[in-house]
C-alpha cells in the first residue's frame, strides 16, 4: 500500500473505531476527575450542554454552571477578567466547555501525564474559524488559559493587559491550539474531526470511502495529512484534556 494510501487507511480506522460502541468501552466511561461522573449516565436538563443529555458525564448542577449568563466562572476559573465576554463568542466556549464536561468521547483522547485532562482532540477547521470569527474582538488576557492566568486567593488574575482576541491569535488554527494548551489540534476536513455539534455523531465525510488523500500541501491545512493519524499510530492514547483540574487552581482542561 502506498504511503498516501496508507495513512488514509489510518484515518477511517480512526472514525470506525470512534463510531464503534460497547465493545471496547468508547462512550461507557469518562474522564477521571473534574467532577465528572464515574460512567455515563442519561440527564433530564443539561441547559447549553443538552446535546450530551442521552449519555452525559456531567450533572446538572454542573451544566448549569456553564450554563449561565452572562458566563463569569466555571469551576472557580473566572471568564471575565477583562470583561463580560460578548454572546456569540461565549457561546463558543461553553460548546467547548461541555464537550469536556459532559461528553464520553472526551475519555478517548486522555492526557498521559494529566488524567483528567484531554490531548489533542481534533477540532475542525471551520468550527475554530467561526470560534475566531465569534471572538476575534472581545477581550482577554491569557493567550492559554492553562498557564498563563497569575493565581491567588482570588482564583485566577491577568498577567498581563487585556487585549483583543485577534491580537493573541493570527486565526482560528492558532486560536484552537492554544487556548486550552495542548487539548485540541485543528484539522481540516475531509480529516476526521469534531465540531461539538449533533453532526458529530457521524464525522465520517461524504467522501470518507474514497482512497484520496487530502493534500497536505495547500496553505492552512493540517500538519502532516490528518492530526487523527498521530493518535491512531499511538493507539489512541494521545488525546488530551481539555482543562486538567490541578489543586488549588480551579481549572479543568
Amino acid at each position: 500500500m502506498s504511503g498516501g494510501g496508507s495513512v488514509w487507511a489510518l484515518a477511517i480506522g480512526w472514525v470506525l473505531a470512534v463510531l464503534c460502541r460497547g465493545a471496547g468501552g468508547l462512550d461507557s466511561r469518562c474522564l477521571a476527575g473534574g467532577k465528572h461522573k464515574v460512567a455515563p449516565s442519561p440527564e433530564g436538563h443539561l441547559g447549553v450542554c443538552q446535546l450530551y443529555a442521552a449519555n452525559a458525564c456531567c450533572s446538572p448542577n454542573v451544566a448549569q454552571e456553564i450554563s449561565s449568563a452572562p458566563l463569569a466562572k466555571v469551576n472557580d476559573s473566572y471568564w471575565n477578567r477583562c470583561g463580560s465576554l460578548s454572546p456569540r463568542c461565549e457561546n463558543y466556549l461553553q460548546r467547548v466547555e461541555c464537550f469536556y464536561r459532559c461528553s464520553p468521547s472526551a475519555a478517548r483522547w486522555p492526557h498521559p501525564q494529566r488524567p483528567t485532562a484531554v490531548l489533542e482532540v481534533p477540532l475542525c477547521l471551520s468550527f475554530c474559524e467561526a470560534w475566531y470569527e465569534a471572538c476575534k474582538d472581545d477581550l482577554t488576557c491569557a493567550r492559554n488559559w492553562l498557564s498563563d492566568w497569575q493565581w491567588g486567593p482570588q482564583g485566577n488574575n491577568c498577567s498581563q493587559d487585556c487585549v483583543s482576541y485577534s491580537q493573541l491569535y493570527r486565526d482560528g488554527r492558532e486560536l484552537c491550539e492554544n487556548i486550552w494548551g495542548d487539548a485540541f489540534v485543528a484539522a481540516r476536513e475531509p480529516c476526521p474531526c469534531l465540531s461539538l455539534a449533533g453532526s458529530d455523531a457521524d464525522p465520517v465525510p461524504e467522501d470518507g470511502d474514497s482512497s484520496e488523500e487530502p493534500d497536505s500541501t495547500k496553505a492552512g491545512s493540517p500538519r502532516g495529512p490528518c492530526p487523527a493519524s498521530s493518535l491512531l499510530r499511538r493507539g489512541l492514547r494521545k488525546r488530551s484534556v481539555f482543562m486538567e483540574d490541578m489543586e488549588g487552581s480551579g481549572s479543568g482542561f
